[in-house]
């Protein structure tokens, strides 16, 4: 079986595709290849798995009126026959997107060569490439069920969110003996590191004092807004790496934005958390995730407005209360679905022209 996947814009459309072809690699015959745009970071991730990647113009379509729409409507004609240049040679039995405007032109490619089309939506509401890609589909593999309101239902299927492959496999050591902390010090992890990280990263060092009274702080600055400060109860990361999954184990809270991968993340591991989604300049799918998290009492919701009292006063409140904590970490490890990457890999074999 030769799969052709597509997707990108950030690992985020990135990583779970490759979560997926974690478990058909195992299979006889299987081969891959991989169309996205050219993004250093992306391709990298796609060819230390072994996989050869394909780079193809890439563009968006944006809600409101802008000169860029007419340069972005050229580059996605122009990647569309990139894309059908590409399929023709190498004819897949399939095509899996995993969504970001790059994957709309092979989806079209695939559609005019008579490629069975498979997709992913890890947002609790559907973005537009979802919804331009959804008539095109053999199968829609849905993150969360609120997803496929607007949605051809018959070709539905909800599979939840592929889990990193590293997190799955994860060693045992814990973090808080490498950081030689006692067993009553709270630990707090902080994600930022991603898109839009920077105004977590400043609620965090507004409050620095008062939170190292209360806790060890680990936090994930990202690259772009990485401060090394020294202080007492606190370490500063630009990306944690390996040791991801041992602070989802072992921290007492986490504090995240609102993005489809980290929260099934944190439902995978049954993580107490404090969620601050991203509003500003985005369609508001961090705010629709965070939503369905609160709405089920799975996370604590703090706004984009939020400022440095409000969040000093949600961390000290769960630290305080560990009933709560339990609540929070039962009803969002209720929301995973653990074999997702299992049950994606299995619409795509049951899909394929083979």
């Amino acid at each position: 079986m030769l799969v052709c996947y597509t997707g990108g814009g950030t690992l985020g459309h990135i990583l779970p595709a490759l979560s997926v072809h974690e478990v058909l690699k195992e299979e006889n015959g299987y081969r891959c290849f991989w169309i996205g745009r050219e993004d250093e970071g992306e391709r990298a991730a796609v060819e230390r798995e072994g996989i050869a990647f394909h780079a193809i113009q890439s563009g968006k379509f944006r809600r409101y009126a802008s000169v860029q729409n007419l340069s972005d409507g050229f580059r996605l004609f122009a990647a569309f026959f990139q894309a059908l240049s590409i399929l023709k040679k190498e004819r897949p039995d399939i095509l899996f997107s995993k969504g970001g405007f790059v994957s709309v032109p092979p989806v079209l490619a695939a559609r005019v060569l008579h490629i069975p089309i498979v997709t992913h939506e890890s947002d609790a509401s559907p973005g537009l490439a979802t919804k331009l890609i959804a008539p095109f589909a053999s199968a829609i593999c849905l993150g969360y069920e609120s997803a496929g309101a607007t949605l051809p239902q018959k070709k539905i299927v909800y599979s939840g969110n592929p889990i990193r492959t590293a997190l799955l496999q994860a060693s045992t050591f814990s973090i808080r003996e490498r950081l030689s902390l006692s067993s009553d010090l709270p630990l707090v992890f902080v994600m930022g590191g991603s898109q839009g990280a920077m105004q977590i990263n400043a609620l965090v060092r507004e409050n620095l004092d008062a939170l190292c009274e209360k806790a060890f702080v680990y936090h994930q600055c990202g690259k772009r807004d990485f401060m090394e400060l020294k202080h007492k109860n606190y370490l500063a990361v630009d990306m944690v790496g390996d040791d991801m999954a041992c602070l989802y184990r072992e921290s007492t809270l986490v504090v995240s934005r609102g993005g489809a991968g980290a929260l099934s993340e944190l439902a995978y591991f049954g993580c107490p958390s404090i969620i601050v989604p991203l509003s500003l300049g985005s369609r508001g799918d961090q705010i629709a995730n965070a939503s369905l998290l609160k709405a089920n009492t799975a996370a604590v919701v703090l706004e984009s407005a939020v400022d440095a009292k409000n969040f000093l006063e949600a961390v000290t409140y769960l630290l305080e209360n560990s009933e709560k904590r339990s609540i929070l970490s039962q009803h969002i490890k209720e929301m995973a679905i653990a074999d997702s990457q299992q049950i994606i890999a299995s619409v795509i074999r049951s899909k394929a022209i083979i």
